[in-house]
């Protein structure tokens, strides 16, 4: 009796659609097949990229002027996991787990492919329905055009993903692109997302500081390898923060923080390190960073475990260095009239927070509650139909429920507590919502029951930041307001002396109106629903209300 060998077979459709999992927000799906447009460039052009997001008819499409396929370039391109060409002839890069075709049935139904090589057309078409019926280890893929002649025409690639079913929205996507744009730098692209132009961070840059491996240790895993940490003048959104993590140009894997960027000023740095050691397959199995792109390094990996201490250490390091140069700056230059002048602004804007939260948060809890209702009755919610009441209280106006609705209690208990075991909630934070567990709700409705009331309350501060940054920053992390002296504007008010009135007048100015705008931030925090108009209400209230407030002070 003869038995049949045993293999391991695998069922493509069911594979693909798990693929898809990596790929559930747009701007990942999108970033994938951007960087593909970036990687697969003839030579000596510069790629040129457009994204076109269509939330009207939920489509995305993603046009380059790239190398653009043949018949058997498609081939690879839809072979589930197949390592690309160059990353197989041993050129560190993209393209190690080749579940890039993947990307469209994370947030859509189907996925076009037009492409040009050599004056060649083929258009080839593949969706959810093809994916799900398809059995064994193929899923047929339609041929819209076959090698049709396309004389003149540049070569060149178009994905079409169509039939999106998450919030099709610009602003997290230009944010993706621009960060990974930064391991580009040398080949300058261009990318545009409808209309607008990515522009590869530059942060104003106070020192820069380079480190090498410290140990025989360390330097026989990480190779010959050079890390660069610069100093941002100004606060760095949380997207480019940290150490950029290369394996071969182009090819972002990982961003490394080591928690620094929680610190004092350790949200100005940055940096980027290029360590080829982390694709050495000679410590396979374990992989040094996932197929999912979240840019984590795997601390199970000894390279990536050397590289996350090398990174750490560094960045404590330059940190280190700023807080001991910003305690004597402070020693020196934050003069009591100074102090008095900040303790003034602060005290009349800290009155005003405390007064206005609960009518924040009153706002957000009315907003959730109609949002909640019109689902229910399955009508779509109108946004704009928020009024104010003469008090200054939210409510709904009469035709839309016919009544002002009561928001005297939350919307929901999340039953969310701080890490801490504290009480709810945090400075200005809203607890993340729970799970559903009777099905009517993916998650209860953010914050619920228990939100806490700010602590500390803002700070108002006079700061260095060089003359080419902002005249002031809003530090939100540290809930603090940054007047820059440098900024040519101050600087000149700020040479007749610290209690010079036109100095005074222009820092009430400043902080005034960027307390305004933190306002409008906070609530947005509280509301991802605020519209522009409610935007500019609440920055037009808070500054009617600080200038009364400080009329005294302002006329001293």
């Amino acid at each position: 009796m003869s038995t049949k060998p045993l293999t391991i077979r695998s069922h493509i459709g069911r594979d693909v659609l798990q693929s898809a999992q990596l790929f559930q927000t747009l701007e990942a799906a999108v970033w994938e097949y951007v960087v593909n447009s970036l990687q697969y460039l003839d030579r000596g052009l510069t790629a040129n990229v457009n994204v076109t997001l269509d939330a009207s008819k939920k489509k995305v499409i993603i046009d380059d002027n790239g190398a653009g396929m043949d018949h058997a370039g498609l081939e690879h391109f839809f072979m589930m996991h197949g390592e690309n060409r160059e990353r197989r002839k041993g050129v560190p890069g993209r393209g190690k787990f080749g579940t890039g075709k993947s990307a469209a049935f994370g947030i859509g139904v189907s996925l076009t492919v037009d492409t040009i090589q050599n004056g060649i057309r083929n258009s080839v078409y593949v969706d959810r329905k093809i994916i799900e019926v398809a059995e064994g280890d193929e899923v047929p893929v339609k041929h819209l055009v076959s090698d049709a002649p396309a004389p003149g025409e540049p070569n060149g690639t178009t994905i079409i993903i169509g039939g999106v079913s998450v919030r099709i929205s610009r602003d997290p996507v230009i944010r993706r692109i621009e960060r990974h744009l930064a391991a580009f730098r040398s080949s300058n692209p261009l990318v545009t997302v409808n209309g607008h132009v990515c522009e590869v961070p530059h942060p104003p840059v106070a020192l820069t500081r380079t480190f090498a491996p410290a140990t025989d240790a360390h330097r026989a895993l990480l190779g010959d390898v050079t890390l660069t940490v610069n100093v941002s003048r100004t606060p760095l959104d949380d997207v480019n923060r940290g150490v950029s993590v290369t394996v071969g140009s182009g090819n972002l894997v990982a961003v490394v923080t080591a928690g620094v960027d929680s610190k004092e000023y350790g949200n100005r740095l940055f940096g980027d390190i290029d360590v080829p050691e982390l694709d050495n397959p000679a410590y396979d199995p374990v992989a040094a960073y996932g197929s999912n792109r979240d840019l984590r390094l795997n601390s199970a990996h000894p390279v990536a475990a050397a590289l996350i201490g090398l990174a750490g250490a560094s960045l404590e390091q330059v940190r280190a260095e700023l807080v001991e140069e910003g305690r004597q700056a402070r020693a020196e230059e934050e003069t009591r009239r100074l102090a008095r002048t900040a303790s003034e602004i602060a005290e009349v804007l800290n009155e005003d927070l405390d007064t206005q939260f609960d009518r924040l948060e009153a706002m957000a809890n009315v907003r959730q509650r109609t949002r909640l209702r019109a689902e229910a009755a399955g009508e779509e919610h109108d946004d704009a139909s928020f009024a104010m009441t003469d008090k200054g209280e939210p409510g709904i106006e009469t035709g839309v429920l016919g009544e002002f609705v009561s928001t005297e209690q939350p919307v929901a208990e999340s039953g969310a507590t701080s890490s801490s075991g504290g009480e709810p909630g945090g400075e200005l934070a809203s607890p993340a919502g729970t799970p559903d567990q009777q099905g009517h709700q993916r998650i209860t409705p953010a914050g619920g029951k228990g939100r806490s009331r700010p602590r500390g309350g803002l700070a108002l501060e006079y700061v260095h930041n060089g003359k080419e940054a902002d005249r002031s920053e809003w530090d939100k992390q540290r809930r603090a307001i940054q007047i820059n002296l440098d900024h040519p504007v101050v600087a000149a008010a700020h040479k007749a002396g610290d209690d010079d009135v036109a100095f005074r007048r222009l820092s009430y100015e400043i902080a005034f109106t960027q307390y305004a705008l933190a306002m409008a931030d906070m609530q947005y925090e509280r509301d991802e629903a605020l519209t522009a108009s409610d935007a500019m209400y609440e920055m037009r209230e808070a500054l009617r209300r600080v200038w009364a407030k400080a009329a005294v002070l302002y006329a001293a």
